[in-house]
């Protein structure tokens, strides 16, 4: 499949593979996108969504690691098989009392904050150790 990265050197550009936008805009053909992209994806980012109901419109709401949609398995399982070692980017998006947007503060209890940032960590390092 020719794409914009064939005619460039990989060395210097590359993309970033999120794996919750994927799955939003994909749907269930987010499996074929990481393959047709695995040979340029240079580092991921891990985050979590479920659909939901805002305002009478559906939207997707971001959720801690493994209460979403996001079939951590399968994708981890990918990853291992097309051998992408790269750096990943947790980002924690889901409702952390306005941490999760940059505010210096925040409403919950910053525990709280490093309780949930340790629960994903936590979970990543889990759901990788598990074999499909």
């Amino acid at each position: 499949m020719p794409t914009i990265f064939s005619k460039t050197d990989t060395e210097f550009l590359g993309c970033q593979y999120d794996i919750r936008h994927a799955v939003v805009e994909g749907g269930k053909s987010w499996e074929l996108d990481l393959r047709s992209i695995q040979p340029y994806i240079k580092s991921i980012v891990i985050k979590d969504f479920k659909w939901g109901k805002k305002d009478g419109v559906w939207e997707p709401i971001n959720t801690p690691l493994g209460e979403g949609m996001i079939d951590f398995n399968r994708y981890f399982s990918l990853l291992k098989k097309y051998k992408i070692n790269v750096p990943i980017s947790l980002h924690l998006e889901y409702d952390l009392g306005g941490a999760e947007h940059g505010a210096s503060k925040i409403t919950i209890d910053k525990k709280e904050v490093f309780a949930k940032m340790k629960k994903d960590l936590t979970f990543i390092k889990e759901a990788w150790k598990k074999e499909e």
